[in-house]
């Protein structure tokens, strides 16, 4: 092989590769982030929870909400580009892009293509409250826990 052939063939093929790369790195944008496997979130006890009030389980991303009749958990995951979301005053914001959703998950503004998902709680045979995220539920459905 000639050197000219072999440098013609070396530059195409380095330029095919960062095409890719860039053709990669710009779809990526429109996929959320995926977040490997859901485990198990054990809570405990419910009693360390305040009523009426949404706490953020930071390493989970999940804000677990109580009221007086039971206990709910919800994502905390942007559905946008999963971005860790903040709780305000009328539901949840996206600090990244701005998307906001409502107390119950709902999309209100913002480019997230969909509701925050909920998941199921329930009590372990220990006693124990227990959150898993791998499987979703109602925004209205909740443990109950009398």
């Amino acid at each position: 092989m000639k050197r000219r052939n072999f440098l013609e063939r070396a530059a195409v093929t380095l330029v095919s590769l960062a095409g890719v790369a860039a053709a990669f790195s710009y779809l990526r944008q429109f996929f959320p982030r995926l977040a490997g496997e859901k485990k198990r979130i054990v809570l405990g006890d419910y009693r360390k929870f305040p009523v009426d009030t949404y706490t953020f389980l930071e390493g989970h991303n999940i804000f677990v909400y109580r009221d007086h009749e039971g206990i709910k958990a919800v994502s905390a995951v942007c559905t946008h580009l999963g971005c860790i979301l903040e709780k305000s005053t009328d539901g949840f914001e996206c600090p990244c892009h701005g998307s906001c959703f409502s107390d119950v998950g709902k999309v209100l503004s913002g480019p997230a293509p969909r509701n925050l998902s909920w998941y199921e709680v329930y009590r372990a045979a220990d006693g124990k409250i227990v959150v898993n995220p791998s499987r979703t539920v109602g925004p209205g459905e909740k443990f109950n826990i009398s």
